[in-house]
């Protein structure tokens, strides 16, 4: 199972998502540290704004007072607690301890370094709040810290000590920026789509368009739409293709003229053979020239099937199979079938035909009988073609599809035949985009193999 896909517009869209979803993520972890650092300077300003308040409602008070206020003011993770000493006795070690010592003192209008004193119990984990400025993250200089205390000196000499580790997080995801991200990671879904089957139709029209073409129908200009990449491939297609046309048009008139051309003189020979006194001369001769058309017949005809503009249809191979078959039967043939009764295939059936039977007919001449099979492939159809023959030499089960190749041992022009039955089969078989190979069997003979794809012609 492959996961990256396999088509164009799968893997644009794949690209597409896989894109958004890095951005959608990178984007949801800055949204997560800057609402994080928004509630760390909350949480600053809540605290300062609590000490002083406190500071100065303590400095206005009596000892009875102090007390409720105390009690009022502090809350669940709170000490608060007035007294002789600071609980702070040292200096400030952290930038951000400085930062909350020198805010304090200013808020409080002390001008004595002293008199303030900040303490903050780092702890590693993520609690309480940091200061963005601090960009400083290493042993010994930790962001995170899980407590504060602060000692300040007030009047006659009394400290007012405050710790608290009460800090508000960040609440959790809203459930409505869940819902706006993945709308919009379906949105890009869906655009992408849209766009990237519009980029790749082109290329799918072109492949279906060369496909057809390979197979021998003649196709319209495609439309030059898409990309300028795509637009250039079709437009180099289109002249191709009008240049192979051309080509073949041109030499179809020309075969028809050679065809035209050589018969009448030798008609015109024959007919003065005729003449010739010599029976023996005349026999030759006139052999000789049958001879001359049958090859330029041949050569016309093999030139006239690469050409062929046989529109391709459904047509019932199985049928097809046993018509040919049964007509060798009526000649005197020993062949027999076996495959299914009914096959519906896409092909040009009357090239096709003439492929086919040049291959039993290559069979029965060289070999006692003939054998064919019939299989459908999920990928195409398979027809196998057996005779009991001598067989070919391995070194020329591949020269023997050359035009004009034949074996001088067994298969020479006594036994009939131009050398142009396999090289006609094969073009025919190719211009269906299969494939024709040769192989001799184990137990004697030769076996043909004709593999033809499925196509759907749409």
């Amino acid at each position: 199972m492959h996961l990256w896909p396999d088509t164009l517009a799968g893997r644009t869209l794949s690209l597409l998502i896989a894109m958004t979803l890095v951005l959608i993520i990178g984007s949801a972890w800055l949204l997560h540290d800057e609402r994080r650092e928004r509630f760390d300077e909350r949480n600053r300003f809540h605290l300062l704004d609590r000490v002083v308040t406190l500071a100065r409602l303590l400095e206005d008070a009596d000892d009875e007072e102090r007390l409720r206020i105390i009690e009022r003011v502090a809350g669940k993770g709170d000490d608060i607690v007035l007294g002789d000493q600071p609980r702070v006795n040292s200096p400030p070690r952290h930038p951000l301890e400085h930062r909350i010592s020198h805010e304090l003192r200013r808020r409080l209008h002390l001008d004595d370094k002293s008199s303030v004193r900040v303490r903050i119990a780092f702890d590693g984990h993520e609690r309480g709040f940091r200061d963005k400025r601090d960009d400083r993250h290493k042993p010994g200089h930790p962001r995170d810290f899980g407590g504060v205390s602060i000692s300040i000196r007030l009047w006659e000499g009394e400290w007012l000590n405050v710790h608290t580790d009460n800090f508000e997080g960040p609440p959790p995801w809203a459930g409505k920026t869940l819902q706006l991200l993945a709308l919009l990671l379906v949105l890009v879904i869906l655009s992408g789509l849209y766009i990237s089957r519009r980029m790749a139709r082109p290329m799918a029209q072109l492949a279906d368009a060369a496909n057809r073409f390979g197979l021998g129908q003649a196709q319209p200009p495609l439309a030059e739409k898409g990309p300028r990449e795509v637009r250039n491939t079709v437009r180099a297609f289109n002249q191709m293709q009008e240049r192979l046309q051309r080509h073949i048009s041109d030499r179809s008139q020309m075969l028809a003229a050679v065809s035209h051309d050589l018969r009448t003189p030798i008609t015109t020979l024959r007919l003065r053979a005729e003449y010739i006194e010599d029976d023996e001369m005349r026999e030759k001769t006139l052999a000789t020239l049958a001879e001359m058309e049958s090859i330029l017949s041949a050569t016309l005809g093999f030139a006239r099937d690469e050409a062929a503009d046989e529109a391709a249809r459904s047509t019932d191979l199985a049928a097809l199979l046993t018509s040919l078959l049964d007509d060798h039967a009526d000649l005197g043939g020993d062949v027999n079938y076996t495959g299914p009764e009914k096959l519906i295939f896409l092909c040009r059936p009357i090239a096709l035909k003439r492929a086919l039977n040049n291959l039993i007919d290559n069979g029965l001449k060289y070999g006692a009988s003939v054998a064919v099979r019939l299989n459908e492939l999920s990928e195409g159809v398979k027809i196998v073609i057996d005779d009991v023959g001598p067989g070919i030499p391995e070194e020329s089960l591949e020269a023997v599809f050359t035009p004009f190749y034949r074996l001088e041992a067994s298969r020479n022009r006594e036994t009939g035949g131009t050398g142009l039955g396999l090289a006609v089969a094969r073009t025919i078989v190719y211009a269906h985009g299969g494939k024709l190979s040769l192989m001799n069997r184990p137990e004697g003979g030769l076996r043909a193999k004709v593999w033809l794809p499925h196509y759907n012609g749409e």
